[in-house]
C-alpha cells in the first residue's frame, strides 16, 4: 500500500511541477472568494481522521463533515475514492502533509486530523489547510464521549464555513417540527440541522400547534390541546418536561420568548377576538398589544427585542405589520400579495421571511425590514411556516410536493434546496434553534 502511494506521489510530483506556476496563484486567489448560487463551489477534500482505535470513528467524522458541507451549498467535496493519501498512514500537520497529493486533485483546502480514544472518551484534533499556500487556516481540539463524534463534526463543519466564508455555519443547532409519522396526531420531533438524529419529544395524542424554540435551545413553546383547551406550554429539551403557561379562555397560540427570555409574545383571545399580548414567563398576561376588530396573529420578535412582526387583516386581507414591543408605532410591512402570513424575523435583524399566497398556493418570500427588497424564495408546490437558521443564511419551511409534506432547507436565493425529512408522515411547522453553544 505504501509502495503504491509512493508511486502515485512520483507521478503527482511531475504533474505539479509542470503546472504549479499556473495553479498556485489561481488557488490562492480563490480562497476567501466564497461561493454562492450561480458561482463555482469551493473544492475541498475531507480526509478521514487518523485514529488510534477504531478507524471507523475517523470515517464517521469525515462523513458527517461532508454531509454538512454539501448541505450548505457552498462546497464541492472531492470524492474520497479520488484521494491519494491514505488516512491512517499519511501526515496530518504542516510538516508531514504532501500537499501535492491534494493539489493535483483540484482541492483548494483539505481537512486532516486525529482522534485519540481513551475508554469511552475521545480527543479530536481537526485542522483545515490551504493547499496552495501550504498553511493552516484553522484548527480545533475537542473533547467528549465517543457518542459525541457527530456533534463534534457539526461544530467543526461550522468552523470550516467560518474560515472560508467569514461567518460561522449553522449546523451545530437543532430543528424542531411537528409530524404524524407515528400516528394520526402531530407530535413534536427534533433533529439535527442536517436532517439526521431525529428524536420524538412528545406523545400527547392530541392536537399540537406552532412550536418555537426559546432564546436558548433548552426549551420550546407550543400550543397543545392536551388539557382540552388550546393552552400554551413550555417543553424542556432534552427531557420533554411539560409546563403549562396559560389558562386564558379561548385561543392561546404561537407563544415566543423574547430574545432576553424575560417575557413572551403570543396570540390570545380578548373579548372574543384574536389579539396579541405580552406574558410574563409564568404565563401571567402582562399587557395587551393590539386592540381592534381585526384578527391579529403570528407574532415574531426582532432579534434586539424592540419590535414585533405580526399578521393582521385590519386592511381587509392578511398582511405583515411591525410594531414596537409596547404596541405603538404600528406600520404595514407588506404591500404586494393578497394573503401574507407567518412572519419570521431574521437573526441579523435586516429581513423578515413570510408565506404569501400565489395562484392558490403559498410560497416563501423575504422582505427587508424597511419594506423594500421583496424576494420570492420558492416557486413550486405549497410552502409554509418559514424559520431562520442561526446564521441568517438559510430558511427551513414545510413544503408539500406530490401530496407529501416534508421539512425543506433552502438558501435565500431558493436555488440550493435540501429536503431534510423523509417518510409518509406529514412534517410541518419547523422551527430552527440558535446554536447549541
Amino acid at each position: 500500500m505504501r509502495d503504491m502511494e509512493a508511486m502515485k506521489a512520483v507521478v503527482v510530483g511531475v504533474v505539479v511541477a509542470l503546472c504549479a506556476a499556473l495553479n498556485l496563484e489561481a488557488q490562492a486567489q480563490v480562497r476567501s472568494t466564497i461561493v454562492g448560487p450561480g458561482a463555482t463551489k469551493y473544492p475541498i477534500a475531507v480526509s478521514p481522521l487518523k485514529t488510534d482505535g477504531d478507524p471507523g470513528l475517523g470515517v464517521g467524522f469525515s462523513d458527517r463533515v461532508v454531509l454538512d458541507l454539501e448541505r450548505s451549498g457552498m462546497f464541492r467535496v472531492l470524492p474520497r475514492s479520488t484521494h491519494i493519501a491514505q488516512p491512517q498512514s499519511s501526515g496530518v500537520d504542516l510538516e508531514t502533509i504532501r500537499f501535492e497529493n491534494w493539489s493535483v486533485l483540484g482541492a483548494h483546502a483539505v481537512v486532516k486530523g486525529t482522534i485519540a480514544v481513551v475508554g469511552e472518551d475521545v480527543v479530536v484534533e481537526a485542522r483545515l489547510f490551504d493547499v496552495a499556500q501550504r498553511s493552516q487556516l484553522t484548527g480545533r481540539r475537542y473533547g467528549g464521549r465517543v457518542e459525541d463524534i457527530d456533534r463534534i463534526a457539526d461544530r467543526f463543519a461550522d468552523e470550516i464555513i467560518d474560515s472560508i466564508a467569514g461567518e460561522r455555519g449553522p449546523f451545530d443547532s437543532k430543528i424542531a417540527f411537528l409530524s404524524t409519522r407515528d400516528g394520526r396526531f402531530k407530535d413534536l420531533y427534533v433533529m439535527s440541522a442536517n436532517g439526521k438524529d431525529v428524536e420524538r419529544l412528545t406523545n400527547a395524542r392530541t392536537i399540537n400547534l406552532a412550536p418555537r424554540w426559546g432564546p436558548q435551545p433548552d426549551r420550546l413553546t407550543m400550543t397543545s390541546y392536551r388539557g382540552g383547551d388550546p393552552d400554551l406550554y413550555t417543553i424542556s429539551y432534552p427531557g420533554s418536561r411539560w409546563q403549562q403557561l396559560t389558562r386564558v379562555p379561548g385561543l392561546n397560540l404561537g407563544g415566543g420568548f423574547s430574545p432576553s427570555g424575560d417575557s413572551l409574545v403570543t396570540t390570545l383571545s380578548f373579548d372574543g377576538n384574536s389579539e396579541i399580548g405580552i406574558l410574563d414567563v409564568d404565563g401571567t398576561v402582562r399587557y395587551r398589544l393590539t386592540e381592534n376588530s381585526a384578527i391579529d396573529v403570528s407574532p415574531s420578535w426582532s432579534p434586539d427585542g424592540e419590535s414585533i412582526a405580526f399578521c393582521s387583516n385590519r386592511a381587509g386581507s392578511p398582511q405583515i405589520y411591525v410594531m414596537h414591543r409596547s404596541g405603538s408605532r404600528v406600520r404595514r410591512l407588506t404591500r404586494k400579495g393578497s394573503y401574507n402570513t407567518s412572519p419570521a424575523w431574521s437573526p441579523k435583524g435586516d429581513k423578515v421571511a413570510y408565506a404569501s399566497r400565489v395562484r392558490g398556493k403559498f410560497q416563501i418570500f423575504v422582505i427587508d425590514t424597511d419594506g423594500g427588497g421583496v424576494h420570492q424564495v420558492t416557486t413550486d408546490g405549497n410552502n409554509e411556516d418559514p424559520s431562520w437558521s442561526p446564521d441568517g443564511r438559510y430558511l427551513v419551511y414545510s413544503a408539500t410536493r406530490r401530496g407529501r409534506t416534508h421539512v425543506v432547507m433552502s438558501d435565500l436565493s431558493g436555488i440550493h434546496t435540501v429536503q431534510l425529512t423523509e417518510g409518509n408522515g406529514g412534517d410541518t411547522s419547523p422551527t430552527w434553534s440558535g446554536w447549541l453553544d
